[in-house]
């Protein structure tokens, strides 16, 4: 869910500061797009971030995932790190893809960070069965007050 999550906020980020580049080349020619190209780079930023948690909630929802919480944070913290890092080479050049070192790394966290809340067997002392809330005594059938013989 994290590598859907990345791309579609990739997407997102990209498409935004591209049509910044568009508005800011069409003021410095004396033409207007309708925005200024900082309200559209503030709203690629805000956009991704607000994709990034939307997306891995539903995701994993979907996926009848339970303790979704950290995972989403997680996510939402790393993408916000990664693209805070790597802001300046997509805005210069939208076309280009972040760096698949930080981005496969991003995914692997948040990944692995869904490992960490998942419900874990009980296991009892004195039970062979790793399920059972209460521990199973071995006795035959009919052997309630008597020896078995």
């Amino acid at each position: 869910m994290a590598v859907i999550a990345a791309a579609l906020s990739h997407l997102l980020l990209s498409d935004g500061l591209s049509l910044s580049q568009w508005q800011q080349a069409a003021t410095n020619v004396g033409g207007d797009l309708g925005g200024s190209g900082d309200t559209a780079f503030s709203a690629a930023i805000v956009n991704t971030l607000l994709v990034m948690p939307a997306v891995l909630w539903a995701g994993m929802r979907l996926l009848r995932e339970r303790r979704v919480y950290l995972t989403v944070a997680v996510g939402t913290i790393g993408w916000f790190v990664t693209v805070g890092h790597y802001i300046d080479r997509l805005s210069d050049r939208p076309d280009i893809v972040m760096p698949l070192g930080p981005l496969a790394l991003f995914i692997a966290v948040t990944a692995l960070s869904s490992v960490v809340l998942r419900p874990q067997e009980r296991v009892n002392p004195g039970s062979l069965s790793s399920t059972s809330a209460h521990p199973v005594e071995e006795r035959a059938i009919g052997s309630v007050g008597r020896e078995a013989a």
